[in-house]
């Protein structure tokens, strides 16, 4: 109940940002690189030793299925997932973009509940903020209905949530299998957020800082948990 009340509340925090800040591309680009640095440490510090560890290699080929899922699904989104969401005003519903995030929110829900730590569902959680922030201005600068703006963010609220449900449910004995899918989603986000944002591919000082930053606070959060 906890993770779902956690993922939840992700986005409300993202769209309480995202109100006050989302014209403030600065901050929106330093928490997707914290967001991206975290998300890839916690993949090869948590999620890959994890699901190889007493697995044959026909594991990594989930891991492969969840990278194709991700690309695929961005086809929908037009990669929402890394901050890539422009609406004009007026515009009419973009549907497949929501389809594409609803997808993929629900599919990295989905084994949050069979972890032994909270580090996947920090992960996402973190993910979650910029995410919605970076939505919440898209969704304003298309429409200035309260209304539609809070249907738009409540069905990628419920996502998640919904995601972590079926998974304790349905595909229960395939917690593993599922982990290293949702692995290999990570994998892609975190690797296209990373490349993508850095202008004209020079590495600057900023950024170097920022992905120490979410790699030694995923190092922590993994430590942390396992010594409880």
């Amino acid at each position: 109940m906890i993770d779902i009340l956690l993922l939840i509340l992700s986005v409300v925090i993202g769209s309480i940002l995202g109100y006050f800040f989302s014209s403030n591309k600065i901050l929106s680009k330093f928490l997707l690189t914290f967001s991206g640095a975290y998300f890839l440490g916690i993949t090869v510090l948590e999620i890959f030793p994890g699901v190889y560890e007493g697995h044959s290699h026909t594991i990594g080929l989930f891991v492969l299925a969840g990278l194709l899922f991700q690309i695929i699904v961005e086809s929908l989104s037009k990669g929402a997932e890394h901050g890539h969401v422009h609406f004009q005003k007026n515009q009419q519903i973009p549907v497949s973009i929501f389809i594409g995030l609803f997808l993929h929110s629900f599919f990295e829900g989905m084994p949050v509940g069979h972890q032994h730590s909270d580090s996947l569902l920090w992960a996402i959680v973190i993910h979650n903020i910029p995410i919605t922030m970076v939505l919440f201005g898209a969704i304003s600068n298309m429409t200035d209905s309260l209304r539609n703006k809070i249907l738009f963010l409540s069905l990628f609220a419920i996502a998640g949530p919904l995601g972590v449900l079926f998974g304790d449910t349905i595909l229960a004995q395939y917690h593993k299998e599922v982990t290293a899918f949702v692995g290999g989603i990570f994998l892609h986000i975190a690797t296209v957020i990373l490349f993508e944002s850095t202008d004209s591919h020079k590495f600057k000082t900023q950024k170097i800082v920022t992905l120490l930053l979410g790699f030694a606070i995923a190092y922590l959060t993994i430590s942390l948990s396992h010594s409880h």
